[in-house]
């Protein structure tokens, strides 16, 4: 592959990534707005592990979108520098990631900030599902 390619493929792919980006930002709402239901109104306990499973569910998705997309970066990065001459735009993205070996896919997201994240969303669609309403 030559360098448009690589650049054409990772592009192509960030399209898509982006799609399934805003399903999982709108099935995070679904789950938010369920939970929030159960919390004012109260509901069997049937209900609330459908929608534990449907939550833990979204995230398990988001998780894999979000390291689909680290993948992708990782992997263009290195497809790139594994080549004998590019461009300064793919010098710079190439030195930005600082990839020295093809990517490794991991659930786990690779900056920490997106952990404390995903861990608030878990938070805020479990919490109102099984803490009970005061009053």
């Amino acid at each position: 592959m030559d360098e448009f390619q690589i650049l054409s493929n990772f592009n192509s792919f960030m399209i898509s990534n982006a799609l399934y980006l805003a399903g999982v930002s709108f099935l995070i709402w679904v789950t938010f707005r369920a939970g929030l239901r159960i919390y004012d109104n109260g509901a069997p306990i049937l209900h609330k592990i459908l929608v534990s499973i449907f939550g833990l569910g979204v995230v398990f998705n988001g998780l894999q979108v979000n390291a689909f997309l680290q993948v992708s970066w990782e992997n263009s990065a290195y497809a790139l520098s594994q080549l004998e001459n590019i461009s300064g735009n793919s010098q710079s993205f190439v030195d930005f990631l600082g990839v020295t070996e093809p990517a490794q896919f991991s659930l786990i997201p690779a900056n920490p900030i997106f952990i404390v994240w995903w861990l608030a969303v878990v938070a805020m669609m479990l919490l109102p599902v099984w803490v009970k309403k005061d009053g």
